[in-house]
């Protein structure tokens, strides 16, 4: 085979440098990004609409939700025929029902929080007499039954606590939270905080307020004396921020 002219073969190897740089170029990795600045305040607003039922449809200021910097989906209601619906959280800080400030978001463990774990749609009739689920009649009566010892209980702060069979280190506490409404709450109560680090209270249950919903929200086991303050609060945060367009007007009845 006849060899290339000198010319012809250098300007075949100054392609080929080039066609080689290129490539080695295009594997360079993209710059990073660089992360964006530290909040200096916590942001202003409210979440957008988070539809819990048809009558309860929550808009909730920012200050009152740690995920206003922490972005993610909202988590959807358990129940089955409940499509679209969302679950709503939200916290607050005793004793003026605060919000959170760039200082105490950095306290997981701050006394005074108060967390609303959820707020989602339950089933309509969960509030039956013996059906399954968590409305504090039937739940009780479940427990007295299996797990609490009815002759082991004591009064404190609106409730009657009841020891547990087994688990004796702690109580299940029974009491009426609104007399308007007559619902009752339960709520679980350690009494051996050297068991676990952090002890908190736990209240559960199902609610027949705006068609039906089940609410979980929990707070250091020194804020007991402060339940009802803490739970009516919840109310009436649920209710100065319920955005759901009033029930139409019953139509007018003609005269006979």
């Amino acid at each position: 085979m006849a060899s290339l002219p000198r010319a012809a073969s250098t300007a075949a190897i100054a392609v080929g440098l080039l066609a080689a740089t290129g490539c080695a170029r295009k594997q360079e990795p993209a710059p990073a990004v660089p992360p964006p600045p530290p909040p200096t305040a916590w942001p202003e607003g409210r979440t957008g609409p988070l539809r819990i039922t048809d009558e309860l449809v929550l808009a909730i200021p920012l200050q009152y939700e740690r995920a206003a910097i922490e972005d993610g989906p909202a988590p959807r209601s358990p129940f089955p025929g409940v499509g679209g619906r969302t679950e709503a959280r939200f916290d607050f800080f005793l004793p003026d029902f605060s919000g959170y400030t760039l200082q105490n978001y950095r306290n997981d463990l701050d006394p005074n929080k108060v967390e609303v774990v959820y707020l989602h749609a339950g089933d309509p009739h969960e509030g039956d007499p013996g059906a399954p689920g968590e409305y504090p009649p039937n739940m009780l009566k479940r427990l007295l039954q299996d797990q609490l010892d009815p002759r082991s209980h004591q009064n404190q702060y609106g409730l009657r606590c009841y020891t547990g069979r087994v688990l004796t280190d702690r109580l299940a506490c029974y009491g009426r939270r609104d007399a308007g409404a007559r619902e009752d709450i339960l709520l679980y109560v350690p009494v051996a905080p050297a068991a676990d680090a952090f002890p908190v209270i736990r209240a559960t249950y199902f609610s027949r307020r705006y068609g039906g919903v089940r609410i979980a929200w929990r707070t250091p086991v020194a804020n007991l004396p402060r339940w009802h303050d803490i739970d009516t609060q919840i109310w009436k945060f649920i209710g100065a921020w319920n955005v759901a367009p009033p029930p139409p007007p019953p139509p007018p009845q003609r005269m006979p």
